[in-house]
């Protein structure tokens, strides 16, 4: 069974997600209350698709004292297993630091008090985001799309935490650096679907690449990736 860790179904046709059922994992990641509530009536109808609720870093500015307190309780409410997308992000939206922070330490402890998983988002501020999980001590974790130092790569997988591969690796050398640098203990495959990311169209499908590539950089068939992907995946849900 393929994985994938992170895509936005609220922005895909229901006729496509169902023509991943019997072959894909998604884990579908929310962006503020509004998709929160999409991801969960998406994920309820198909088991298959399993749904994090949060407000991504970049639409914190927009979102009211409210919404934040209603996506708690949201979460305590409706089984919710995984936060995400959240985070903090200093590289694209600097000026809502601040906003950010404070709504992602109420989704840390959140997240500490409920056993949740994180599905971060973290540019420009993985060491920040890494130290404040470890304060929260929190043990169930992934790091979507992860490009910060590799001396803090051994640090996240070190603490048992996940790391995102991305299609990005096409055409990021960073990115391609992080997959070959973790352990095949600590990888799940993610889309990002349906980001567009200098010419390429995220999308599902491109798991199965993902995956190939990994297997053709470690010399191991595609079977074993995607079997060993699965199993961390159930690893981190404790599923």
């Amino acid at each position: 069974m393929l994985v994938d860790m992170h895509a936005h179904c609220h922005e895909l046709s229901l006729n496509e997600l169902d023509s991943y059922r019997g072959k894909y994992i998604i884990v579908a990641v929310s962006d503020d209350y509004d998709s929160s509530l999409v991801t969960i009536g998406i994920a309820g109808e198909r088991r298959f698709i399993h749904s994090c609720i949060g407000i991504h870093p970049w639409n914190v500015g927009e979102a009211s004292e409210h919404e934040v307190n209603a996506l708690l309780k949201l979460a305590e409410n409706e089984g919710v297993k995984c936060l995400g997308e959240v985070g903090l992000d200093t590289k694209f939206t600097p000026q809502t630091f601040k906003k950010q922070l404070d709504v992602f330490m109420k989704f840390l402890k959140l997240a500490k008090d409920h056993d949740l998983v994180l599905n971060i988002h973290a540019a420009g501020a993985w060491e920040q985001v890494f130290n404040l999980i470890l304060k929260y001590d929190i043990d169930k974790a992934f790091f979507h799309w992860y490009t910060g130092p590799l001396s803090l790569l051994e640090e996240i997988v070190d603490k048992g935490f996940f790391i995102g591969a991305n299609p990005a690796w096409k055409v990021q050398s960073k990115h391609r650096s992080v997959i070959e640098s973790t352990p095949l203990e600590n990888i799940i495959t993610e889309s990002d679907a349906p980001y567009n990311y200098k010419g390429i169209s995220m999308s599902i499908p491109l798991v199965k690449e993902t995956v190939d590539y990994i297997a053709n950089s470690r010399g191991i068939n595609s079977s074993s990736i995607e079997s060993l992907i699965y199993s961390n995946y159930r690893r981190l849900f404790r599923a």
